[in-house]
């Protein structure tokens, strides 16, 4: 292989011959290749999208410790606190009933940046409340933006990451809500010092700011490939793979087995897809589809972890901790302490698996977490025990490193990957409306028994897993690996991988 070649088309992986091993496709890191720098460097712009959605968690729960935001609002509490944070999930719900047409017609990128101009309007009408209605309203408006960029944002991501890195890229995007999350905690605490309505309405305007660098910067970030080919524009998302997975190097091929991929699994899903909603129960593979993202939704959303995200400090007020300074330097450590745990399993989420991650974990949350908290925090309330009441702060840490070493990046990069493309913007507007309860059992359950392995082959390849051989493509891997170029075929017996090398001729 040449230096300039940094592709490596390697033929065969435990799903069969027609599949193509993409952990073996480059040679180096990617910070040692000048196009994907180059990617990666724009594709941050949409990364960072959701730190507006941590930001906006964080922001409502430390503002609850704020004296002037509690007298601004006449000190809420029960069914009036709970209206402050529910409406932003309402402006969520209106959207997705249009959101998964809206995506396919306008694109990804044009999608997120009419989401951020929406979320600046929402985030200015919140900063400038001057009762309940308003700033209900406002966080209405804000969800319905969030809702456009968490729709749109991990369909860019996935489709348009290089092969190697798309799980490491897809999951990250969900860890960085943990970012916005520190970054408004932290802030919070510093704006207990301003003794005027400021000390609330400043964090909330810094909500804006995510916003305005993806106006500003996401028409530079390359559009979906997929997307394009699906509008009938080979040639634009031939040109964007080339450049940007290959550099433009004439002799790399993988960007022509990239379209080629794409074209093919396209045609396949035109053939058994009638764009009708009911397409996501019509056949096997997509019902299995339906079903992971349906239950992958209630996992992420009904494990706890609203409690630590919205109402942390209920919870603190419950084991005696009322100071208003304390409460935000515990809720600073503790979205610092996530974020940690998140670009961990981001950076190890293909080195160990999707099922092994999220079976640990939700083995973790049960068993270390939730468990002895439930009972060190009965144990405060009926006997006062202030021992007890420290042991469930800790018992919080380790619940939430649990959940953030998997379920922040799976919610993204799992379901999304899963999902074909003629239904992928359908489910993903479905998994955006799914917030349910259910058991921590039940989730450990359906994780092992149906949740299949994703790793080492391309995106369109995992269509093998849910649709079966009639969705190989082993002539398109044949053909990329033609013209003298040094294959390694990989034949799977009894588990266990073994090589052989040929030179094509």
């Amino acid at each position: 292989m040449s230096s300039k070649n940094q592709n490596h088309i390697v033929a065969g992986t435990g799903r069969g011959e027609g599949t193509i091993d993409v952990q073996k496709l480059l040679d180096r890191p990617w910070y040692r290749i000048r196009h994907l720098r180059k990617l990666y460097l724009w594709m941050s712009v949409v990364l960072i999208v959701q730190a507006t959605n941590g930001l906006d968690g964080s922001i409502m729960n430390g503002v609850q410790s704020l004296p002037y935001w509690n007298a601004c609002f006449d000190y809420p509490t029960g069914a009036r606190l709970a209206l402050f944070n529910s409406t932003q999930g309402l402006g969520g719900v209106a959207s997705q009933f249009f959101l998964w047409w809206l995506v396919e017609k306008i694109g990804r990128r044009m999608t997120i940046i009419i989401g951020s101009v929406i979320i600046i309007l929402g985030v200015f009408l919140q900063s400038f409340a001057k009762g309940l209605v308003m700033f209900a309203v406002a966080r209405a408006i804000i969800g319905l933006g969030l809702s456009f960029e968490y729709t749109a944002a991990p369909m860019l991501v996935t489709e348009l990451a290089h092969p190697t890195h798309r799980a490491q890229l897809s999951t990250f995007l969900n860890t960085l809500y943990n970012l916005g999350a520190t970054l408004a905690a932290w802030i919070t605490l510093g704006t207990l010092t301003i003794h005027s309505d400021w000390s609330w309405r400043s964090v909330s305007l810094i909500q804006m700011f995510p916003s305005l660098i993806s106006v500003a910067l996401t028409w530079f970030v390359p559009e979906s490939p997929r997307w394009l080919v699906s509008r009938g524009r080979s040639e634009e998302a031939l040109a964007i793979l080339r450049t940007n997975h290959c550099g433009d190097d004439p002799s790399d091929t993988l960007a022509e087995f990239e379209l080629r991929e794409i074209q093919y699994t396209l045609d396949f899903e035109k053939e058994h897809s009638t764009g009708s909603w009911l397409d996501l129960f019509r056949t096997k593979g997509n019902r299995w589809r339906t079903w992971i993202v349906v239950t992958c939704s209630i996992a992420a959303q009904a494990s706890g972890t609203t409690l630590t995200g919205y109402y942390l400090v209920v919870v603190l007020r419950l084991i005696g901790i009322t100071d208003p300074r304390t409460q935000n330097i515990i809720n600073g450590c503790l979205t610092m302490w996530n974020m940690g745990w998140s670009f961990w399993g981001a950076s190890v989420i293909d080195r160990y698996g999707r099922r092994p991650m999220m079976l640990t974990s939700l083995t973790g949350m049960l068993i270390f977490g939730f468990l002895p908290w439930t009972i060190c925090n009965a144990e405060y309330v009926i006997h006062e025990n202030a021992a007890a009441g420290k042991a469930v702060l800790a018992f919080i840490f380790i619940f939430t490193a649990f959940y953030s070493t998997t379920w922040n990046g799976i919610l993204t990069g799992y379901t999304v990957e899963c999902t074909s493309y003629d239904i992928r913007s359908k489910l993903i507007c479905l998994q955006n409306l799914l917030v349910q309860d259910c058991i921590l059992v039940v989730e450990i359950v359906l994780v092992y028994f149906t949740y299949p392995e994703t790793s080492k082959i391309t995106l369109e390849e995992i269509s093998v897993i849910f649709d079966g051989e009639r969705a190989a493509q082993p002539d398109l891997v044949k053909e990329a690996t033609k013209g003298g170029v040094e294959v390694t075929h990989v034949e799977t017996k009894h588990g266990v991988e073994s090589e052989r090398k040929e030179v094509s001729a």
